[in-house]
């Protein structure tokens, strides 16, 4: 179930919407307005993530937290 990026025509207002089949795209409404003359925009991917980057870890900041797999330190 892809999340198309949406824009309003009447108020401007761009959106996300989560949509099953492409005919629930006729029945999208803007969640300003409720107007339905809105347009499907140019969504673009999520950019992958390298091994250069390193995702943040569970136990967030601050001291280590005790788990076996905290790699923080002090």
């Amino acid at each position: 179930m892809p999340l198309y990026d949406f824009s309003c025509a009447d108020c401007g207002t761009r959106f996300e919407r989560l949509i099953r089949r492409e005919a629930d795209v006729a029945n999208v409404d803007c969640p300003k307005c409720a107007s339905r003359e809105v347009s499907r925009e140019l969504s673009l991917p999520a950019a992958p993530i390298s091994a250069a980057q390193s995702l943040p870890t569970a136990c967030g900041s601050g001291p280590p937290c005790g788990a076996p797999w905290c790699k923080r330190t002090g």
